[in-house]
Parts: C-alpha cells; sequence; structure tokens
C-alpha cells in the first residue's frame, strides 16, 4: 500500500470521524420544551440560544431554567439547539422564524424574548436586525459581535454613531453585523427591549462596550470575569432580580422595572 493512498485513507477517515461529531441540520430546527408537564401557558415565551460549544439543555444544566422559575417571573421556555453550522450554513435565521418565533405566535404568545449567550448572543442580535419587530425584545450575554480587525475599525471611528459602513458590502457579513447595529442607534428600537450583559476581562468585552454605549445604563450588566458561566449566570440572576417580565403592557418591550442597579457580581 502506497503512502499516498494510506494517507488518502486517513483523510477519509478523519473526514467522517469530524462529519459524525457535527450535530446535523434538521428541519424544523430541533428544541427543548423547558416547562413542566400539564403546566397552562403563559403570555410570555423566553427562547434560549446556545453558545458554539453548547447544546440547548445547557440552560437547564447552567440553571437558568431554575433561576427564572424561583424568581417568580411568569414565561415559558425552550431552548433551541443553534449549533454552529445553522450560521455558516445560513440556515439559522429561516429555522429560528419558520419554527419557532411564528409558530409561538400562532400558539397566543403575546410577549416573545430570545435570550442568547456568546454565539446565541449575536444570533439573538442578528434575528433582530432582520426581523425587526418579530420579537419583544431580547437579552444577550457577552454576545459575539465580529472580528478584531473590523471591531477595531468602528472603535477608531470613534464608536458606532461615528462608523459608516463602506459601500458595497451585501458579501461582507462582518461589517454587515456593524451596520445592523446601528439600528441600535434609535432609542425606540432598545428602550426597555435590548438588555446586553458582559464580563469586563471578557474577551468580546470591547465590542460589547461599544453596543452598551447605544443604551441606557439600566439596561447594560457587567460583572468582573471573563467570557465563562461564572460571569454568565451572576448577570442572569441580576437581570431577573432587576426586571419583571410584564404579562400585560407588551408595548414597553414585555419587561417592568423596578429600580434598582444593573451590575452583578460573580459568586465568590
Amino acid at each position: 500500500m502506497s503512502r499516498r493512498f494510506l494517507f488518502l485513507i486517513l483523510f477519509a477517515l478523519a473526514a467522517a470521524l469530524l462529519a459524525s461529531c457535527t450535530p446535523a441540520i434538521t428541519v424544523p430546527i430541533g428544541t427543548i420544551d423547558f416547562n413542566r408537564p400539564g403546566a397552562k401557558q403563559q403570555q410570555t415565551l423566553l427562547v434560549f440560544l446556545p453558545g458554539i460549544r453548547d447544546s440547548a439543555s445547557v440552560f437547564a444544566d447552567r440553571g437558568f431554567v431554575s433561576a427564572v422559575r424561583e424568581s417568580g417571573v411568569e414565561a415559558d421556555m425552550i431552548g433551541v439547539e443553534a449549533h454552529l453550522d445553522y450560521y455558516l450554513k445560513k440556515e439559522f435565521l429561516p429555522r429560528l422564524k419558520q419554527d419557532v418565533i411564528d409558530p409561538a405566535r400562532r400558539r397566543g404568545y403575546r410577549n416573545i424574548w430570545l435570550v442568547g449567550i456568546s454565539l446565541g448572543g449575536f444570533g439573538a442580535i442578528w434575528y433582530d436586525i432582520e426581523h425587526p419587530g418579530d420579537v419583544t425584545g431580547i437579552v444577550a450575554l457577552a454576545p459575539y459581535l465580529g472580528e478584531p480587525e473590523v471591531i477595531g475599525e468602528v472603535a477608531a471611528a470613534g464608536g458606532i454613531p461615528g462608523w459608516q459602513a463602506p459601500d458595497n458590502i451585501e458579501n461582507d457579513d462582518q461589517r454587515k453585523i456593524w451596520r445592523g447595529l446601528k439600528t441600535y442607534e434609535s432609542r425606540k428600537r432598545t428602550l426597555n427591549r435590548l438588555y446586553l450583559g458582559y464580563g469586563m476581562q471578557d474577551k468580546f468585552a470591547p465590542a460589547c462596550g461599544m453596543l452598551a454605549a447605544l443604551l441606557p445604563p439600566a439596561q447594560v450588566f457587567t460583572t468582573r470575569g471573563g467570557h465563562d458561566w461564572s460571569s454568565w449566570r451572576p448577570m442572569w440572576d441580576a437581570i431577573l432580580k432587576s426586571a419583571l417580565l410584564s404579562q400585560t403592557a407588551p408595548e414597553n418591550g414585555g419587561f417592568r422595572w423596578e429600580g434598582g442597579h444593573a451590575a452583578a457580581s460573580p459568586p465568590q
């Protein structure tokens, strides 16, 4: 057996193994129902979007689901199995809309909130940019917002308000992200409907900070820490403590603020 033939066999085996480890794209997209069996349907639905290395079940495993129940927020909850391939193959937006959001509206939910972490935070923002008004609001924890080159370009312009998207960027996904973020310069797009959280030592903190500059301070949650669950869980607890999901006022974005401050601290 020649070395070249052996190499081709090993390469094919490695490719097959890698493919077998990658979850398949399904239609409809997979979801996990976090609601108790037989429970009455609420008016609010929380849709959890996981990060790049996680499945939807992580929101139960890491206590996000139990935290909602303990907070007294009256909301149904589902997790969406939106892994990286959905984004790379541009299937994320159509699957989320057709398989999750539209059916939820038909089922009678008045308030639909996207809650995403890291890649899922980007997905929540991306969906809101591409389908404005489709959801009540979003909670984005440590969202991925692009690569350092473009982030540096925006920072050099003084932030999102000073940056202008170049012409002909339809094939430039990186700059399309930031062109979309410019829509959040309008307070109508953000007030009581976009909540951002990130760790101050997070690798995504510089980009998140520029988005935070567009938001009311009470809608920005920060903590000491980096890009991990020890930062995200305390921020989620702080969000639930500082804001209550309103069942009767969808026009204000679904949240009713009870005061307090927008800050969280990791467990000691």
